[in-house]
């Protein structure tokens, strides 16, 4: 039937014929040419290549392995609905309708629609692809402990005690708090317009680092002084000494 693992031109098993077909038609039913489908099946290409022509047998561990792999690769580009793939993937359809729109999950429609409107088609693949790059974006990065803080109604009036405080302009309070101009914040004083809470986060925040700078300063000269006078006294000076620590 065959010399040297070869097979002559009258060979015809019908077991060995039939399993070459076989691989064949498997490469064939997904679409790949020899070069993808060696790939998936792990074996170099110079390998494949006898087999999916003819020339040598496929050894059985070979050909299960491709169905196999065939399987998961029908399995996975399968077009599937969404309502379909949120459930299986645990999430809700409006996170992928939502990664669709942005571009995020690559769908496609499909012939059918429902009450009139398309319907919109994706893969297992697309959807792990998804999973994988964007859904877990944010994961490991700190989360927010507190929820936002509620703007109080005299927001106008902490504005302004708050500029006179750190003497800043209403430009200067804008670039420190990330706010978009001085004309934000003149419409907040003077009640036009509500700081949103996620600005007014931003004001909590200069006001508490603001408050420790005042007292920082506040506290530093009289910590010197009387670090200066301590030492005079306990060193047993007398009193030109004491009087230049209070000095």
């Amino acid at each position: 039937m065959h010399a040297g693992g070869r097979f002559t031109a009258g060979a015809a098993d019908g077991i060995v014929c039939g399993a070459m077909n076989e691989l064949r038609e498997l490469r064939r039913a997904i679409g790949l040419g020899q070069r993808e489908f060696a790939a998936l099946l792990s074996v170099p290409l110079e390998t494949f290549r006898p087999w999916d022509s003819g020339r040598r047998v496929v050894p059985v561990a070979v050909l299960q392995r491709a169905r196999g792999a065939v399987a998961h690769h029908q399995r996975h580009n399968e077009p599937l609905p969404l309502d379909q793939l949120a459930k299986e993937l645990h999430v809700h359809i409006r996170t992928l309708q939502a990664a669709v729109r942005t571009g995020r999950l690559e769908a496609h429609f499909s012939l059918r629609s429902v009450f009139g409107r398309p319907l919109r088609v994706a893969t297992r693949a697309a959807a792990e692809r998804f999973m994988a790059t964007h859904y877990h974006w944010f994961a490991g990065q700190q989360v927010c402990p507190s929820p936002l803080p509620t703007v109080p109604p005299d927001y106008d009036q902490q504005l302004r005690a708050l500029r006179r405080r750190l003497r800043l302009t209403q430009g200067g309070l804008a670039r420190r708090i990330g706010a978009a101009g001085k004309a934000v914040i003149d419409q907040w004083e003077s009640r036009k317009r509500m700081p949103s809470p996620v600005l007014w986060q931003q004001v909590l925040r200069l006001q508490r680092d603001g408050a420790c700078t005042v007292k920082t300063s506040a506290a530093g000269p009289g910590s010197s002084r009387g670090m200066g006078s301590h030492p005079s006294q306990d060193s047993g000076g007398g009193g030109p000494h004491t009087e230049f620590g209070l000095g």
